[in-house]
């Protein structure tokens, strides 16, 4: 995959219910430095995924609204529905190499609406 596939792999992942297909898109030495702990690996995806679920009372549906690739470094400005309706906005990082995902950080803009 080319690293903007590899995000929108991701993306899809979360908005899709299906934290299975991870292995998909995110490599064994994946590291997601937006958590303490960082979550690591596909399996660390999934623990996020999960987590998320958790917090926010279900699934939630992103959208990507810009994107922006320069080599093997992904931005992404998106948009998270939650299961209440409210809305989440953030930017996300990363660095993708051989098709699969390597790390991540992110940042929310604005409050968490929980």
């Amino acid at each position: 995959m080319s690293p903007e596939e590899a995000v929108r792999a991701f993306f899809d992942c979360y908005t899709n219910g299906r934290p299975e297909d991870f292995d998909a898109c995110v490599a064994p030495d994946y590291v997601d430095y937006g958590h303490e702990p960082p979550g690591m690996g596909p399996d660390g995806a999934r623990a996020d995924y999960e987590n998320a679920i958790k917090l926010l009372g279900g699934l939630i549906r992103y959208a990507i609204d810009a994107l922006v690739v320069d080599g093997d470094m992904v931005a992404a400005a998106w948009t998270g529905k939650l299961p209440s309706g409210a809305e989440m906005k953030g930017l996300s990082l990363y660095r993708v190499t051989g098709g699969l995902l390597r790390s991540t950080r992110h940042a929310l803009i604005g409050e968490l609406p929980v």
